[in-house]
């Protein structure tokens, strides 16, 4: 029996915020999804389908993006040699060549031009410079969507450290006085937790794919 409807193409299908995207369209059933991932023989997520997309290699992106009404677009960073630029501009390129109908972009603030120049934050400001690539792009519907920090984070790259005096929590390096320093300690400590600065919570709402009228 054939699935008939629409197609989202999912990039990054086995990181984070891909993987959490997968999951959601599933959990949804609106649409068909279909991971991208360098090494699709490798992947075992509950996608419908799977195909290979490298945004290093942008003559990948034509096939996977071919048929899909939807393509969500994270870049990484954080992976050796990426240039967010000109990965995002080529997967936007490829993207409105195939006809995609809905792009979500995975963005975050300038943070260059928001603190005129004083502050240098790459993975967010190089990101920011796709987001005027993807609105002149001419789609019928694009979205950012800029995620807040994972709490995975604290559970691998960022875990609880042993702090001098034997317990376990993370040491934050700002510019504070001694009245406003915090310290924060896992739930693990046999100290409790306190902090006597606030600190802001930011959140966003996640992307909204629609399925094409009729």
């Amino acid at each position: 029996m054939s699935d008939s409807r629409s197609l989202v193409a999912v990039v990054g299908a086995t990181g984070s915020q891909g993987g959490g995207v997968v999951r959601a369209l599933q959990e949804r059933g609106t649409f068909r999804v279909r991971a991208l991932t360098r090494d699709p023989d490798a992947y075992s997520g509950p996608a419908d389908e799977v195909a290979l997309a490298d945004l290093a290699r942008p003559e990948t992106l034509a096939d996977a993006f071919g048929g899909a009404h939807g393509v969500f677009l994270v870049t990484n960073f954080w992976e050796p040699g990426t240039d967010e630029l000109a990965q995002g501009s080529a997967a936007v390129r490829a993207a409105r060549e195939a006809g995609v109908q809905h792009l979500v972009w995975s963005t975050l603030p300038d943070v260059e031009t928001i603190s005129g120049g004083k502050y240098e934050v790459q993975h967010f400001t190089q990101k920011s410079r796709v987001d005027p690539i993807v609105r002149d792009a001419g789609f019928p519907s694009h979205t950012y969507v800029m995620p807040p920090f994972y709490f995975e984070n604290l559970a691998g790259n960022m875990a609880p450290q042993t702090l001098p005096d034997g317990s376990r929590g993370w040491a934050l390096a700002m510019p504070a006085t001694p009245a406003s320093s915090t310290r924060v300690r896992s739930p693990t400590s046999a100290a409790s937790s306190r902090a006597r600065s606030r600190t802001p919570t930011w959140s966003a709402p996640g992307p909204t794919l629609r399925p094409p009228p009729g």
